[in-house]
């Protein structure tokens, strides 16, 4: 997630974006470190939502009232957002394959050794300055940005009818069209900025939120236990939507709690400002051998220790990634190169 510098920042999405960046790590550690994908887990209910918040808040810090979209302007964001986001990735991809040993199809496939994220929000920012230069501002682009992002969620799940040619196959591959489905959350993201008063009012309603909140703990407890093909793009649909309702109105309705004042919310803000070096550094840092203690957990649950235990290990990987960081930022050059920061 690239560090977006305003003029005014929002505490509470600041907090936001440091609780993503934890979950993010977290899972990496369920995965690589536990390799317990698949299995049975307390940490199924955070990783099933971490991506969805991840590009809903990239979405929402990327929508600017004021902006003006114009081939001159569009040319000159995507300019930077390609130094910001592409640049970086390309570079630690390239060393972390190296350091591992991995081949060029690990950096050319989908996950991009991890560094997907980034190069898919760049199509991200693709999508949507080319949404905004097809459809002025107006009633109609909040409608033909939804169904754009639909069209493009659909086209997500279809991959056994883009593949039935090599060409389609490679071009499925290679762009990693599978995840171009959180396209739709950052649209997501964008829309309820430019909606935020609409949004607040429908949250407060304490009947729309008891159904929200019951929604997404019916979503954490049997969502898994439907089978049904369609099921899968659905599940996605309605579960990240109720993820972003929820989460998103707690740290709203609870930003005292999260300001720069108190313990809690400074820390998770400065994580929230550091996510593209925590990103982008992390992968250099995981444990990646601890099978027995993932086995363990997914043999004898315990989501109080699994929970405790995880997150010591995301901590001390964060705050290493930190320090890497701070290290990098000595210089300005390197600090735009391969932390996506401003030019000095």
């Amino acid at each position: 997630m690239p560090e977006i510098i305003n003029t005014k920042r929002i505490e509470y999405v600041d907090a936001l974006r440091g609780f993503t960046m934890y979950l993010v790590v977290y899972a990496h550690i369920w995965s690589f470190g536990y390799h317990a994908d698949g299995k049975d887990s307390f940490t199924n209910i955070l990783v099933n939502f971490f991506l969805v918040l991840f590009f809903f808040v990239s979405g929402y810090v990327a929508y600017k009232k004021d902006a003006e979209w114009s081939l001159s302007s569009v040319g000159t964001l995507l300019k930077k957002k390609f130094v910001q986001l592409i640049i970086p990735a390309v570079i630690f991809c390239t060393i972390f394959c190296w350091w591992r040993g991995h081949g060029i199809d690990t950096a050319l496939a989908p996950s991009n050794a991890g560094y997907w994220f980034t190069i898919h929000l760049f199509y991200f920012y693709v999508f949507y300055a080319v949404t905004n230069l097809v459809v002025k501002k107006g009633k109609a682009y909040d409608l033909f940005l939804l169904l754009f992002a639909m069209v493009i969620f659909c086209i997500s799940f279809s991959h056994e009818l883009i593949e039935r040619t090599q060409l389609g196959t490679d071009l499925f591959h290679y762009l990693g069209m599978k995840n171009w489905r959180f396209f739709l959350f950052f649209c997501i993201g964008i829309l309820i900025r430019k909606h935020f008063d609409s949004f607040v009012k429908l949250t407060d309603n304490r009947y729309w939120m008891a159904l929200f909140v019951l929604g997404f703990f019916a979503m954490v407890f049997c969502a898994n236990k439907i089978t049904l093909r369609i099921w899968q793009p659905l599940n996605m649909l309605i579960y990240g939507i109720l993820s972003i309702t929820v989460i998103f109105t707690f740290f709203r309705k609870h930003e005292d709690s999260f300001r720069s004042t108190t313990k809690l919310g400074y820390c998770m803000q400065f994580i929230g400002k550091r996510t593209m070096d925590i990103y982008m550094i992390h992968y250099f840092l995981l444990p990646r051998n601890l099978s027995v203690l993932g086995n363990w957990f997914a043999s004898n649950p315990n989501p109080a220790v699994e929970f405790f235990i995880t997150t010591v290990i995301a901590c001390m990987v964060m705050i290493l990634a930190m320090v890497v960081g701070n290290v990098i930022r000595l210089s300005p050059f390197l600090t735009c190169y391969l932390l996506g920061g401003k030019k000095e």
